[in-house]
């Protein structure tokens, strides 16, 4: 009854008690029940409101902690769906595979492994004499080619003047056979004469038709085909290719870079095509970081990104998205050499075992950084990708740090010399 009157037991008017009873609602909420009886008791007995208010705090506690928690959760996968991030990455850089044009002897390397070198120096030499002696060869050929193409107008002239020989002698023979015909009617000329400047005609005509056929003969000798001679073109290109071959016998540095794997000495023969050693170019340094497919759908190119390397994991790089690939081999996909094989298509392996796989596409990011001691291709890399960065800037960095700002690389040839020529 001291519920429903709102008044205590002991008859005194308690203001705290009264509020409670009439908040008091046992069928639809029955947890209040503690804390209305916590403000009904008296001030005197703190012990049993000591447990009650512990009570109701460590609920709050929880709720507070469940909420912050889910709270968290959720600022967590915002912030990976919007800025994607993988350990699968490696650092890598352009190479070159240095190996001669020309078979040879090794006769001297002017570098060692890991070496700095620039553009344009000298990397080792092969032996250069048979290419020197072919060199020779070709050029004692254009030469002689010349005196037969002199030798060929000199017989062009002497074809030309016999052809004029030959016009007036048939001319004559058919002018004096016609005179001949005209007299055999009134007896003045015999059949037999007669006859014999016929002959005579056509033989001289018939000469005329050989000494053309011969003057044609000797100018497609010659060679010249309008203002340009076939014959002489042809010898120096022999000379200008051997040449060629044995400037090839020097190899110079295409780049500036790092030379790498060098496991060969002078003496080895090195064939055609054959890769000595590498060089590694130093001008652009890039992360290959293989992402998911689900990861791909707010990536762009030009998008900011932040590298960190496994030898420095403390030091955050710059780095921009410089593509995403449309294509990767698939997976249980045929070979290289078998009917619809992947071609050229790079080739990443899963690394998850679940029934279904997310595919994985390396996504290449250039490092916007100067070229430090911890720059190694094949490094491990870890990337963070900001979806929300300025893609226009990124690309502006992109482009700055793709211009080619020096002159294509062409080695020097090495001559055996030039022979002036006529032309």
């Amino acid at each position: 009854m001291a519920l429903a009157s709102g008044v205590p037991e002991d008859g005194h008017a308690d203001l705290p008690g009264t509020l409670a009873s009439r908040l008091w609602c046992p069928d639809c909420l029955p947890f209040l029940y503690p804390l209305a009886s916590l403000f009904r008791r008296p001030m005197s007995d703190p012990k049993p409101q000591s447990k009650v208010l512990k009570r109701i705090l460590g609920i709050l506690i929880s709720l507070a902690s469940f909420i912050l928690a889910a709270y968290l959760a959720w600022l967590v996968d915002r912030n990976i769906s919007q800025n994607p991030r993988t350990e699968d990455a490696q650092v890598r850089a352009n190479v070159i595979g240095v190996a001669p044009q020309v078979g040879g002897t090794i006769t001297g390397i002017h570098v060692k492994d890991n070496q700095l070198v620039q553009k344009g120096d000298l990397l080792f030499e092969l032996d250069s004499r048979p290419y020197a002696a072919e060199a020779e060869k070709a050029k004692a050929q254009l030469a002689l080619t010349e005196l037969e193409i002199q030798a060929y107008k000199d017989q062009i002239a002497a074809a030309e003047a016999q052809l004029k020989q030959s016009e007036a002698k048939a001319a004559y023979a058919v002018d004096y056979a016609k005179r001949v015909q005209a007299l055999v009617g009134n007896l003045y000329v015999t059949v037999d004469k007669n006859q014999l400047a016929q002959t005579e005609a056509i033989t001289a005509t018939d000469k005329v038709t050989q000494d053309k056929a011969a003057l044609e003969r000797a100018r497609n000798l010659l060679g010249d085909q309008g203002e340009v001679n076939v014959r002489r073109v042809a010898a120096q290109a022999a000379l200008r290719d051997s040449e060629l071959k044995l400037s090839y016998c020097k190899v110079y540095a295409s780049c500036e870079g790092y030379v790498t794997n060098l496991q060969i000495t002078p003496g080895a023969y090195a064939a055609v095509g054959e890769q000595i050693f590498s060089l590694v170019d130093r001008k652009i340094w890039y992360v290959l970081a293989n992402f998911r497919e689900t990861d791909l759908k707010r990536m762009r190119p030009g998008m900011s990104v932040d590298v960190y390397l496994m030898a420095e994991s403390g030091k955050k790089l710059r780095g921009v998205v410089q593509g995403v690939p449309k294509a990767v081999v698939a997976l249980n996909t045929p070979s290289n050499n078998a009917p619809g094989g992947e071609g050229v298509l790079s080739r990443v392996s899963p690394t998850i075992d679940f029934i279904l796989l997310a595919q994985r596409y390396p996504v290449r990011i250039v490092i916007d950084e100067a070229e430090g001691h911890s720059f190694r291709m094949g490094g491990t890399a870890s990337v963070i990708v900001h979806t929300g960065s300025n893609i226009k800037e990124g690309m502006k960095v992109i482009q700055r740090l793709q211009q080619v700002q020096d002159a294509d690389f062409v080695s020097p040839v090495g001559s055996a010399g030039r022979i002036p020529l006529n032309e």
